[in-house]
């Protein structure tokens, strides 16, 4: 069973990753004034909430755990 657990952290993390640096691909792209297609601006906005989300969560935490 930790086998498996320690499988889907890994395709989890690895999942992750690529997004993170699409995100930031994306990002780069606009900074130097590229147009962005739908389907990419949709991602960027979705994946920059869920990021922002997950920050608010663990500072939430944090101030609890104080």
């Amino acid at each position: 069973m930790k086998e498996q657990e320690d499988y889907n952290y890994q395709c989890f993390d690895s999942m992750m990753n690529s997004l993170f640096d699409l995100a930031n691909e994306l990002h780069d792209r606009l900074e130097e004034d590229e147009e962005l297609t739908d389907a990419e601006a949709v991602f960027l906005r979705s994946f920059d909430l869920y990021v922002d989300s997950c920050c608010e969560l663990d500072d939430l935490e944090e101030e609890e755990a104080r």
